[in-house]
């Protein structure tokens, strides 16, 4: 599942299902010209089947698509469910609401 850095991840069920899920998020912009920026994650959601396995489950399908430097993925319980909070290096936030509650 890393197709970059990873510098975010979260825990919970985000489906449903009774099983713990992981999200993840990353990539890093800022390094040496010759080595190239880590760009190539646009966030994971990791879909658990109770037993400690875990599958992909593509973005188009999730809603989970995550742009730029990923540093931290927060869960947050408001009055109308939870939200997730995406935090991103030098840039806007990016809030999502979890659906499957």
């Amino acid at each position: 599942m890393q197709f970059s850095t990873v510098l975010a991840a979260e825990v919970g069920d985000y489906n449903g299902d009774g099983n713990i899920d992981i999200l993840l998020g990353g990539n890093l912009y800022n390094v040496k010209p010759e080595v190239g920026r880590y760009d190539a994650s646009y966030g994971s959601f990791l879909l658990g089947d109770g037993r400690g396995g875990f599958k992909n489950v593509p973005s188009k399908l999730s809603g989970f698509h995550l742009d730029g430097e990923i540093r931290d993925i927060l869960k947050v319980k408001t009055s109308t469910g939870e939200i997730l909070v995406i935090a991103r290096n030098n840039d806007t936030l990016q809030v999502f609401k979890v659906l499957n509650q």
